[in-house]
């Protein structure tokens, strides 16, 4: 997930994704996405899909945006299926780490994704994404002709707060301040070692190894060697040992630094409700 650098310039976002179509042809089903008249993709929907224009969305989106936050840069994708407009806003620092304000949209054009706009703390770097989003400032939902999906979008954009992100730093700061078992952590994980929950798990262990920018460090290595083994293998004094709950939250979100601003959320949220 690359941060979003550009400098924040409404009239150069507008004109970037001024010529951005979605057509469908009624008797078909197919559905045409376009960038300056260039044909991108074309597919056949159902009935039941609701076209969500990039270009309008994120009219809407700037047309509130000054409103909420102040945004200092930008990053702009517009692809065949998946487009995405971030703003990040000030910069916050939390237990050494760069966090900013973050107004984030995605959609698709083809069905593949969901239409989402997150606002938030976000932590921007190469190996993780933490997304942590204001209560009432998440949005997200299928591109369904029962969804109602455009109203949905315009009604929650009239209806978004200015951003105050002091909660969410103070949760942060909290967490930087903590340790917490492996038994704590790996339990929850892995529920209890039913079948089929311990992958989660293990990927979390592999990043307490290896991430570039949150690893433990060689005082834990005979630590992370008690940890590298199957969940009901793990010793008592293992299970007994504490990890500091920074790095675990981390790491934790690393491994879903590929996902959309929805699914990073979701993530982040479960790990904090571990941490806390």
């Amino acid at each position: 997930m690359m941060a979003a650098t550009t400098p924040f310039n409404q009239a150069e976002i507008l004109e970037a994704v001024k010529g951005f179509e979605v057509s469908r042809n009624r008797k078909t089903g197919v559905v045409t996405t376009k960038n300056n008249r260039v044909v991108l993709k074309q597919w056949r929907s159902s009935n039941n899909y609701e076209m969500v224009n990039f270009k309008d969305a994120v009219a809407q989106l700037l047309a509130c945006a000054g409103k909420i936050f102040q945004a200092e840069f930008y990053d702009l994708k517009i692809g065949a299926s998946f487009q995405e407009l971030k703003l990040k806003g000030k910069q916050v620092i939390i237990n050494g780490d760069v966090f900013h304000e973050m107004l984030w949209l995605t959609t698709s054009s083809d069905g593949t994704r969901m239409l989402s706009v997150r606002f938030g703390l976000m932590r921007q770097v190469c190996s993780n994404g933490m997304c942590i989003t204001l209560k009432g400032s998440g949005f997200s939902l299928k591109h369904l002709v029962s969804n109602n999906v455009n109203e949905e979008m315009k009604q929650f954009f009239k209806s978004l707060p200015k951003v105050d992100v002091t909660k969410q730093v103070n949760i942060l700061k909290k967490i930087g301040n903590k340790e917490v078992t492996v038994r704590k952590v790996a339990t929850a994980l892995v529920n209890n070692g039913k079948k089929g929950n311990e992958k989660v798990w293990q990927l979390l262990v592999q990043k307490l190894q290896s991430s570039k920018t949150d690893r433990l460090g060689t005082k834990e290595d005979a630590l992370i060697t008690g940890i590298n083994v199957p969940f009901k293998k793990m010793t008592k004094e293992t299970l007994d040992a504490k990890l500091p709950a920074w790095t675990v939250l981390n790491c934790y979100t690393e491994i879903w630094r590929s996902l959309d601003a929805s699914q990073i959320e979701r993530e982040t949220g479960k790990i904090l409700e571990v941490l806390n």
